[in-house]
């Protein structure tokens, strides 16, 4: 059944928008570069590029125990993560009321999250095709969003809108 409710998540992410906000002095580069952001609902969560954010998490792909394992896979149906947007996605954290900052360190000691992320079977799987998300960021946000829900003991729900 819960299989079931991660399909389901999966058909409702596909459809949330997910964009990029403009940079702003997190780039050294002169070339403007697009800091991923994601919306659902009321929740918005924005990759973080400087040391304080919301939460951390680390990636980390041989640590023993990690409190997640994520697939990449290739094939948005067989995933129960499905991270899909385009070059002109709407900027979708703009009107936000709350933003939530996500950062990955790979070196953090006290991360909130620890995922280890594999092409082998783990626990869920992860589909990313986009502009502005790479890999590890749609890792690091899957992350935070299943931490949150099970910190709040409703599952994904406060996400999707989906009950357990």
């Amino acid at each position: 059944m819960q299989r079931a409710h991660f399909l389901s998540l999966m058909a409702l992410v596909v459809a949330v928008p997910v964009a990029a906000s403009a940079a702003s002095s997190f780039f050294s580069s002169t070339t403007a570069a697009a800091i991923p952001c994601f919306a659902a609902g009321k929740a918005s969560y924005e990759m973080s590029r400087t040391a304080s954010a919301d939460y951390t998490v680390r990636i980390d792909n041989a640590a023993v125990s990690p409190s997640l394992r994520m697939q990449i896979v290739d094939d948005p149906a067989a995933a129960d993560f499905v991270l899909v947007d385009e070059d002109d996605a709407l900027q979708a954290c703009q009107s936000a009321a709350s933003v939530k900052t996500i950062r990955i360190d790979a070196a953090a000691a006290e991360p909130d999250v620890t995922v280890a992320m594999t092409r082998n079977a783990a626990d869920y799987k992860v589909f990313v095709k986009s502009a502005v998300f790479t890999q590890d960021d749609a890792a690091a946000l899957f992350a935070v969003i299943w931490r949150t829900a099970r910190k709040n003991g409703n599952g994904l729900a406060f996400a999707t809108g989906i009950s357990r």
